[in-house]
């Protein structure tokens, strides 16, 4: 699971940013958003911001319910830890693949349209009994920055009660303009990499350099660069320090 994360987050926070007034104008009425929700649906709303690294926490009544200190209202991480580590272990490794699945879908759709898509989720979550409760999880996004990254994202939990009128997916993406659901597929992380870019990794974390693994592999070092270059650009890196991080954590090895 934790696996997933880390190669989520080595996505998420490697995107270009670059941010102007009139964007950090937005950053205010996200903030604004978020907290309106906290107050109307008395959620737990919670606005992470890629660029800065950082989240903002606004607690509604269910956060009482949970039993959360509810201490910190600005956090260095885009993760919502204390209440991410009530969460069951499945329910939070289906979170955050989903996740994974809906950032990939972001980069492929018009920024204006953004907006439309979001990732619901059924969450299975200790309360301050120590006892599972539901939640329904809500993940948008709200603003990209001027290249188009994926720079604020919101998201909202909501208790959810014992009734039919309350059924929630336990995991989907949708299109809130059509109603359209989106199935981009499970991810498979170990098939993000060819079989030969693999053995180039390993090699590289070997030790080895460009002409050795060329050497050992029996290929041009032309084409060894190339296979270097095609994981950089797959990892989401810029080094072969980094891709190999990225790939142990998301265990493509």
């Amino acid at each position: 699971m934790e696996n997933i994360r880390k190669f989520l987050d080595s996505k998420l926070l490697s995107q270009s940013f670059k941010v102007s007034g009139e964007l950090e104008a937005q950053l205010n009425n996200a903030k604004l958003i978020a907290e309106l929700y906290a107050r109307l649906e008395n959620c737990i709303s919670v606005l992470s911001d890629m660029k800065a690294r950082k989240s903002y926490i606004y607690y509604g009544g269910v956060a009482d319910q949970l039993g959360l200190l509810k201490k910190e209202t600005e956090i260095s991480s885009i993760w919502e830890d204390e209440l991410l580590g009530r969460v069951h272990a499945d329910d939070l490794q289906k979170k955050y693949r989903l996740e994974f699945q809906f950032f990939q879908l972001l980069n492929t759709i018009d920024v204006a349209a953004r907006a439309d898509y979001r990732v619901v989720t059924k969450l299975r979550t200790r309360n301050k009994e120590g006892k599972h409760v539901l939640l329904e999880h809500r993940l948008l996004y709200l603003s990209s920055s001027e290249e188009g990254s994926a720079w604020l994202a919101l998201c909202l939990y909501n208790k959810l009660y014992d009734h039919p009128g309350f059924e929630v997916p336990k995991g989907v993406i949708l299109n809130t303009r059509t109603g359209t659901i989106v199935d981009p597929g499970e991810p498979d992380f170990s098939e993000i990499l060819t079989l030969r870019e693999k053995e180039v990794l390993q090699l590289i974390k070997l030790g080895r350099r460009s002409k050795e693994i060329a050497e050992k592999l029996s290929l041009s070092l032309h084409t060894v660069n190339r296979h270097r270059q095609n994981i950089f650009q797959k990892l989401n890196v810029t080094n072969a320090l980094e891709a190999c991080r990225v790939a142990d954590g998301a265990g493509m090895f």
